[in-house]
């Protein structure tokens, strides 16, 4: 009795964690951003599979030799799959997003609580308390475990409601600031920590003979 009880609990612990893992992957048309239209985008696909390599995310061995690669250009490797060419179709830079955050899950608490939380997370953090230990302790996401830090992220890949309130001018540098979004009962305090920047990605479709 006293396993079954316990698996509960692990469950909704990783449900609750789980809750708002879809924020960093809202549907957009990544393709767009290197000048590839959606009907050559599924031209490629009929022969083989596209991947976004991004300068900053990707270090690998294979990234790095792809960035200094043209246009047009490819690497060749050979494995289990069999010959495997990496070729890159498009390069672009696009701008990316990095912020601290700590979630709170409309589900498990209610909207008074999530507020007197949060009202007492910025009085801690006037108080020059790290926010990134505050995200580490409260956040109801797995980014807890990172202290809260997105990483870098663009415009499309989160929803509009968030993504309009990250970008907004009227936050300075380092500034906490809360973002509600009522209908999936998702709400934040995030920190404004990096100034936007362009990042060089590329566009490569990957063939298999």
């Amino acid at each position: 009795m006293k396993k079954i009880s316990l698996l509960i609990l692990v469950i909704i612990s990783i449900n609750s964690l789980h809750a708002q893992r879809n924020l960093f992957k809202n549907s957009f048309d990544e393709y767009k951003d290197f000048g590839i239209s959606k009907s050559e985008a599924k031209a490629y696909q009929k022969e083989g599979s596209l991947s976004v390599f991004n300068k900053e995310k990707h270090n690998t061995k294979l990234a790095i030799k792809l960035f200094n690669k043209k246009v047009g250009k490819s690497v060749k490797n050979k494995n289990h799959e069999g010959k495997i060419e990496y070729k890159v179709i498009a390069e672009a830079e696009n701008k990316h997003y990095r912020i601290n955050y700590i979630f709170f899950d409309g589900n498990k608490k209610s909207y008074e609580q999530i507020e007197e939380q949060r009202e007492k997370m910025i009085k801690l953090l006037d108080s020059n308390y790290k926010f990134e230990s505050l995200a580490r302790q409260y956040s109801m996401d797995l980014n807890k475990y990172k202290g809260g830090d997105s990483g870098w992220f663009k415009f499309g890949s989160v929803m509009p409601d968030f993504g309009n309130a990250i970008t907004n001018t009227m936050y300075y540098a380092n500034e906490v600031f809360r973002v509600d979004i009522p209908e999936r009962d998702w709400y934040y305090l995030v920190k404004k920590s990096h100034t936007p920047k362009n990042i060089k990605e590329i566009l490569v479709l990957k063939t298999v003979e």
